[in-house]
């Protein structure tokens, strides 16, 4: 008897001659690499979670203010803006750091405030020891000129809003920072070059 009619012969031990069960054949080994669509499956949902998240979820994405012990980057303004940016200056405190600025010694530095959705409210900016004066915010967006808070060498400071107004868009990069109330420090660094490039 050939092989394929011993699979099918009846069987004496079964009742009513009932055709023994078919052998089963033993799992295919799986191809190397056939989970990784899985896992490439995995982390598209993944990362969609999250890009979802972040543009859904209240203060996420740049609005956010740095997370603390992020810097952000401080920007200097340049010699041909000094004398348009001293109405935003206190007279009185800043009258050394727009010399050294004019003179080429240590630059000037700014920032971007503005008031969103529609509150109002006045802050002043603490600059190491120099204290803007009082700004009234806008909805239009003010660049205010600031002594660096720090002796500019030094690359690092820290910056603080001070005041009682709420929806403050203070800029800086990376992000902006909004609804302060009060105080708000935060860590600022700045590349150090030459104040006055030629």
């Amino acid at each position: 008897m050939s092989e394929p009619e011993a699979q099918h012969e009846i069987s004496p031990e079964l009742p009513g001659g009932q055709d023994r069960p078919p052998r089963l054949e033993p799992p295919r080994p799986k191809k190397p690499g056939s989970s990784r669509g899985i896992w490439i499956g995995i982390a598209g949902g993944l990362a969609i979670a999250g890009i979802a998240a972040v543009t859904i979820l209240p203060g996420g994405g740049g609005d956010k203010p740095p997370v603390v012990g992020e810097e952000s980057t401080l920007e200097v303004l340049i010699p041909a803006d000094i004398n348009g940016a001293l109405p935003t200056l206190d007279p009185g405190t800043s009258k050394a750091a727009v010399d050294d600025a004019k003179n080429c010694k240590a630059p000037l530095a700014w920032v971007t405030l503005t008031q969103r959705n529609g509150h109002g409210g006045m802050v002043r900016i603490r600059s190491g020891q120099y204290l803007s004066p009082p700004i009234k915010l806008t909805p239009a967006p003010q660049r205010v000129a600031i002594p660096y808070p720090a002796p500019y060498p030094v690359g690092r400071g820290v910056l603080t809003l001070v005041g009682e107004a709420d929806q403050v868009g203070f800029f800086l990069t990376p992000g902006g920072i909004q609804d302060v109330n009060g105080t708000y420090s935060i860590n600022v660094r700045w590349q150090v070059r030459n104040p006055c490039p030629s």
